[in-house]
């Protein structure tokens, strides 16, 4: 801070290390989104929500609106995020930050690994550690730079993703899922916690090469351009940028919201014996899945002052339990090892579930936050990205 007044470094300080609210607000948020997500794999069958024969009015309706509303527009959130953090996690670019940051990675990959085997296939940690190996190649670039890689990485994944879905649903066992047989990871979660650790580890590696053919492009864009944002601190001060929040929320009502019905009504209305209404249907909701994305963080941004907003707080400061603990708990709700209600509940009743799972975890944080210092899962991670045990238990110290 050579140079500068020191009255300036002095806010810049404090700026540091106050927590910003309106991060953990769209974590806390973008946990529901992930959860209506992966419900249908956990709950119902791995087939994928298009692809689930519904007869009630009900969950046609809720099958709509989770591709509509949610499918494909969480997991872009949380990759915004991750990125945005990153500014804040190497705040320096010492080498001992540097080597924090890999170690970090490497527990998310840790982590991510156990999830997938133990929970659900469709694990994001892993693909996170494995791209944010790549964000330390743009720390050192200019913003401009890094928006462009941003933009150019998400016209790849969308060239990738409307070539595979292409030639999958042109195939005759193509699945709309992660992988091409969910028959017998179905029967295989049904079973066992033995039989669905080996279930699921037979088809990762298939469910893997989807996420990255899929995936990891326009995850990787958005981890670019949340690195972009953290720079010029865009989720510190809400209140600063409000004609950008209402511009958002513009794009996400006019072109964001329009997108994901109309990608809703290709994936599941017409009769679509040849795949190209499920085609369209795919490319339409990625492609466009961004403007609503950005609907959900402007409307949340405008409305982060409001009281009611401050509860999705504690979820967000602890994203990572609860990431895995909406896994953890629908599994032991659903599979065979635990309650057994895999397949057994319809969609909109596995719904209803996901929703008081996600509220349970939602009280938990709160509670949780009342004591300690660190959620269970991020006090591991930070502890071991330290090397060194952190204080679990609350101190009058903030949280930096």
């Amino acid at each position: 801070m050579a140079g500068m007044p020191v009255n300036t470094a002095e806010l810049l300080l404090k700026s540091s290390q106050k927590r910003q609210a309106l991060p953990d607000q769209l974590r806390g948020f973008a946990l529901l989104g992930i959860i209506v997500v992966n419900m249908p794999f956990l709950a119902v069958s791995n087939v994928g929500v298009w692809e689930l024969q519904l007869s009630n009015l009900s969950d046609k309706v809720v099958a709509f609106l989770i591709v509509a509303l949610a499918q494909g527009k969480f997991y872009l959130l949380f990759a915004f995020l991750f990125g945005y953090s990153l500014t804040l996690i190497l705040k320096s670019r010492s080498t001992n930050s540097i080597n924090r940051y890999l170690r970090r990675l490497v527990g998310l990959a840790l982590f991510g690994a156990g999830h997938a085997y133990l929970f659900f296939i469709g694990d994001i940690l892993m693909s996170y550690a494995l791209l944010g190996l790549v964000l330390l190649l743009f720390i050192g670039r200019s913003t401009r730079a890094v928006l462009f890689a941003s933009a150019f990485s998400y016209v790849i994944g969308l060239a990738l993703l409307a070539l595979v879905f292409f030639e999958t649903r042109r195939a005759e066992n193509s699945a709309g899922g992660f992988i091409t047989n969910p028959t017998a990871l179905d029967e295989a979660i049904s079973g066992s916690f033995l039989d669905s650790v080996v279930g699921r580890a037979n088809v990762l590696p298939e469910a893997l090469l989807v996420q990255l053919v899929i995936n990891w492009f326009p995850a990787l864009s958005m981890f670019l351009l949340g690195l972009a944002a953290g720079r010029v601190g865009l989720l510190s001060d809400p209140s600063k940028h409000k004609s950008l929040w209402r511009s958002c929320v513009i794009v996400g009502v006019l072109v964001g919201l329009p997108a994901g019905i109309t990608s809703a009504w290709l994936a599941l209305v017409p009769e679509d014996p040849t795949g190209v209404y499920g085609i369209a249907g795919v490319v339409v909701g990625f492609a466009l899945a961004p403007a609503l994305s950005a609907g959900y963080v402007g409307a949340i941004a405008l409305l982060s002052h409001r009281r009611f907003m401050s509860y999705a707080e504690p979820a967000g400061r602890m994203s990572l339990t609860g990431y895995l603990g909406e896994s953890i708990l629908l599994a032991a709700i659903f599979c065979g090892w635990g309650l057994g209600l895999f397949g057994v509940l319809s969609l909109t009743q596995a719904l209803l579930v996901a929703l008081g799972a996600w509220i349970a975890l939602e009280i938990f944080g709160k509670q949780w936050l009342r004591s300690f210092a660190y959620g269970p899962f991020e006090w591991i991670l930070r502890s071991w990205s330290n090397l060194e045990i952190a204080t679990f238990r609350k101190s009058s110290q903030s949280d930096k």
